[in-house]
């Protein structure tokens, strides 16, 4: 994959799920750790996730609007190297506590979501789905007509409704720098990932980078 195109692997609730997106070439891999949602962990379960991730992959806790404090006892009690926050948060309080690098996840609804994004200061900045009342994983596709009429001026992550199927177009089109996907390469179980689509979705956006760099 090209130096500049990298996968998170998100959503993940079990420890078995993170080898075979290890070997599918993960930059990330992500643990909810917050009670929203169908695929969120408890502290014992996110250690257990992160607890089998290797050095060199960069384990991300994801929050929804958490208080700093909490966010900085997760990154040391499962050595988490990047924080991930949804919602309504103050970014520079969270970034002091954590001491690690911050990605920003901004719905991504308008032109202005882009300027909004901009703004931000933050290492990373993730456009999602704009999908009232959730926070990612909802397997709606995020209009990503937006982004190749307004290219942000800054690296970000693409989020919302990637699949194997759609990743190809995803790199063609949006050209992002990190590929973020959860419910798009679960089999039939919400937050178990399907170590055949975890695969598929790799060498599909292995293969689309690769026409892009010809």
């Amino acid at each position: 994959m090209l130096p500049d195109q990298r996968i998170k692997f998100c959503g993940v609730t079990h420890p078995a799920d993170v080898e075979p997106c290890v070997l599918a070439g993960a930059w990330a891999i992500g643990a909810v750790m917050t009670p929203h949602g169908p695929r969120g962990l408890d502290a014992t379960a996110a250690r257990a996730v992160m607890a089998e991730v290797p050095d060199g992959v960069e384990r991300v806790g994801v929050f929804v609007e958490p208080d700093p404090d909490h966010v900085a006892l997760a990154v040391r009690e499962c050595s988490l190297t990047r924080v991930q926050l949804h919602g309504d948060v103050d970014v520079a309080a969270i970034a002091a506590a954590a001491g690690v690098p911050v990605t920003v996840a901004v719905a991504l609804e308008d032109a202005d979501s882009i300027a909004r994004a901009e703004a931000i200061a933050c290492d990373l900045v993730l456009f999602d789905a704009a999908v009232p009342g959730a926070h990612g994983g909802t397997g709606v596709r995020a209009d990503w007509s937006l982004l190749e009429q307004r290219r942000p001026a800054r690296a970000f992550a693409l989020a919302g409704g990637l699949t194997p199927e759609v990743v190809g177009d995803a790199v063609r089109r949006v050209r992002p720098f990190v590929l973020d996907v959860s419910s798009g390469v679960e089999g039939d179980v919400v937050g178990r990932k399907d170590a055949g689509r975890v695969r598929a979705f790799a060498e599909a956006a292995r293969a689309a980078a690769m026409e892009e760099a010809a």
